[in-house]
């Protein structure tokens, strides 16, 4: 793996350099749906901003909480802030502090985060390496526009004073002195950049004084959706992904009521649910070009379980359920608060990690995925053709390029990958190939199935 990642920082690092200066951000455009300013201790005014909301978009209160939460996030009153040293790519770390780490004994520290006990409660990315700010938030958006799919952590636009930005970058670097890890060799290229904010005009603003990203929630307590993912090389991860057994249901021709051998949907549950999450995933990174999903991929723990009290809806709690030395633990309680109903522990799929997307190479299109899914979620399906008839659209052209900072160019190949999967999918439904079988809602007692239409 690292010697593909190395590859990444090498070729992508001088692609940015191409860029001139009439391309630089001027923050002063930059309106949303709501702005939060600070002010830095230089006396800059820094921004937050949450984006307009798409139209017809599924965004949930609770999205709405996240996004105000993070731009009341502040740098230098009532967050840590510390660089990430882990991974591949360049971050800065919001850190909550506690009675035993203060804000000043976080920010003064080394952020030698394995032996401080803090919990990270976002992550400001910029566009260097494989990360591209405007892959983070579309990710975020074309999750809500499509239905939820992915539950991808909300995100929201943020930038930092240059000249703090800086500080932090030599604190990495003089943490990772010596080190040959992609990570080191990522904060060695932003010292660089600092150097000449000039030439860089997807990380710092046109005055030059800010560096500007994606801040998104840092989601807790998940787990490695191996299964998915499978484990090998770097190099061959979409081929094997393709072997696992996940994909090999959702391509298979087979309903999903045989490869379960159930239609209850305590036996369903889990199997209908990963289908959904894995086709929903292959249409969301054919649509944003994403180069480094597979072994990037997680999931939570969730009860879905059916209540007499309402029935006709699926209902849903956080578990607390964890992997302990590869042995499944699950709270004696939540077992017993679950015995009365029909109820299924399962896998909610999490793409917590979407920065390697729109400007990169489209590895479910280099290997012709899409093509190959046979099972889709109906509401996904619906969603997606709505969405693909908008983008034709000043308005979508607009938003996607003021609210997400596409360039007209990332805009185009969003609307040629949409054009390409609609007739995909179209041509499988029309054909019998493609079946809407993986809503858990089919599988609730009494259900009344929709009447499908492919157009």
């Amino acid at each position: 793996m690292k010697s593909l990642v190395l590859s990444k920082i090498v070729v992508i690092a001088p692609m940015t350099l191409s860029f001139s200066t009439a391309l630089a951000l001027n923050l002063s455009e930059l309106r949303g749906d709501a702005r939060t300013e600070y002010r830095s201790p230089q006396g800059l005014t820094e921004l937050c901003v949450i984006s307009k909301k798409y139209p017809g978009g599924k965004y949930k209160n609770g999205d709405i909480e996240k996004e105000r939460q993070l731009c009341a996030y502040n740098f230098y009153t009532n967050m840590g802030i510390c660089p990430k040293y882990n991974s591949t790519n360049p971050a800065i770390l919001m850190l909550q502090p506690n009675a035993k780490y203060s804000k000043p004994a976080i920010d003064a520290s080394n952020c030698n985060l394995d032996k401080m006990e803090v919990k990270t409660e976002a992550k400001f990315k910029q566009s260097i390496t494989c990360s591209h700010t405007p892959s983070i938030l579309s990710y975020y958006h074309v999750s809500r526009i499509l239905g939820g799919v992915g539950r991808v952590p909300p995100t929201v636009i943020r930038t930092m004073d240059k000249s703090i930005h800086q500080r932090l970058t030599v604190k990495a670097n003089n943490y990772l002195r010596g080190s040959r890890e992609e990570i080191a060799q990522a904060w060695r290229i932003f010292a660089d950049w600092h150097k000449s904010p000039r030439l860089h005009p997807n990380v710092f603003d046109n005055s030059q004084t800010q560096v500007f990203g994606a801040l998104s929630d840092n989601v807790k307590n998940e787990e490695k959706y191996m299964e998915v993912s499978g484990r090998g090389s770097y190099e061959t991860r979409y081929e094997r992904f393709m072997k696992q057994a996940p994909f090999l249901r959702v391509s298979s021709a087979q309903s999903v009521a045989q490869l379960a051998g159930s239609t209850n949907f305590k036996n369903v549950a889990q199997t209908a649910l990963q289908m959904k999450d894995v086709s929903d995933m292959i249409l969301l990174d054919t649509l944003l070009n994403q180069q480094d999903r597979i072994g990037n991929i997680h999931y939570k723990f969730y009860w879905y379980y059916l209540d007499p009290q309402n029935p006709g809806k699926i209902q849903r709690d956080k578990s607390d359920a964890e992997w302990v030395n590869e042995q499944l633990v699950v709270p004696p309680q939540e077992t017993q608060k679950m015995a009365p109903y029909q109820a299924a522990l399962v896998k909610e799929m999490v793409l917590k990690d979407n920065d390697c997307g729109i400007s990169k190479t489209n590895m479910m299109r280099k290997y012709s995925v899409l093509e190959k899914v046979r099972h889709m979620s109906y509401q996904t399906y619906r969603n997606f053709l709505a969405f693909h008839q908008s983008l034709n659209t000043q308005d979508s052209r607009d938003y996607f390029q003021q609210e997400l900072l596409f360039s007209s160019a990332e805009f185009a190949s969003l609307q040629q990958n949409a054009a390409k999967a609609r007739q995909i999918l179209v041509e499988k439904c029309q054909s019998g190939q493609l079946k809407f079988d993986v809503d858990l809602e089919n599988y609730v007692p009494g259900a009344n199935l929709p009447s499908v239409s492919c157009l």
